[in-house]
């Protein structure tokens, strides 16, 4: 009976450990600027490009995976404050006057002019000649903040020495990237938050719950780096 007690209880202490070294699933993250926080990741590389006040990009990048574009699955989250320009590494300048232009924008210039609008869900498309307007609103978990949310589909030539994430056009066999990438635009005051998911088709639903996780969890504590503090509604009441 001893002998039975004890094996018992070894095999119990040996679940515990075990227990006790899986990695949790999300990482508490702040800004390194504290203008907002959210769950990220565990284990994903963090880095940051920030030039002014005016604009910041945070990128959370994951472990390789080859459905994804240079085999790179991430997360970012960038703050654009109104009417500044950004320059762009290939020297050329970007300004928005607000969220949706922002969308307009860059449905026409990073994915036009043939592009599928699909809403967060993935089920319902929309009408591309009415590009913003017809994005509706979603709430953010836990701040309660209104934001834009919408998936974009498109296809776009990929260099062939790249090996992953890329298709081969039929009748061509010439590669391509089928581009899947989701966006959640938050528009606060002075500027807007634009947190990203660029994935491929293939590789879309690998971390989609990774995005979910970001986007819930996302509370800007300021409108960007040194801006005025928020108040936030907060979660809804059920």
């Amino acid at each position: 009976m001893r002998t039975t007690h004890l094996r018992r209880l070894s095999a119990v202490l040996l679940l515990t450990l075990a227990a006790a070294c899986t990695p949790p699933k999300y990482a508490s993250y702040e800004s390194i600027n504290k203008d907002y926080s959210a769950s990220v990741p565990w284990g994903w590389q963090v880095m940051t490009d920030q030039q002014d006040t005016d604009f910041s990009l945070t990128a959370f990048i994951g472990p390789f995976d080859p459905d994804f574009y240079l085999g790179a699955p991430s997360l970012s989250v960038r703050w654009y404050r109104r009417y500044r320009p950004h320059r762009l590494m290939d020297g050329r300048l970007e300004m928005y006057s607000g969220a949706d232009d922002f969308i307009k924008q860059t449905l026409k210039q990073v994915y036009g002019p043939e592009y599928v609008l699909l809403k967060l869900d993935g089920k319902v498309s929309y009408d591309n000649d009415r590009q913003a307007e017809v994005i509706p609103e979603v709430t953010l978990k836990q701040s309660g903040l209104k934001a834009k949310g919408f998936i974009v589909e498109s296809a776009t030539p990929a260099p062939e020495a790249n090996k992953w994430g890329i298709s081969a056009q039929a009748g061509t066999d010439k590669p391509f990237v089928l581009r899947k990438h989701a966006y959640v635009v938050v528009p606060v005051e002075d500027g807007f938050y634009v947190l990203t998911y660029p994935a491929t088709e293939r590789g879309f639903p690998n971390y989609l719950d990774k995005f979910a996780g970001l986007m819930g969890s996302f509370m800007p504590r300021t409108a960007g780096p040194g801006g005025a503090k928020i108040r936030v509604p907060g979660p809804k009441a059920s």
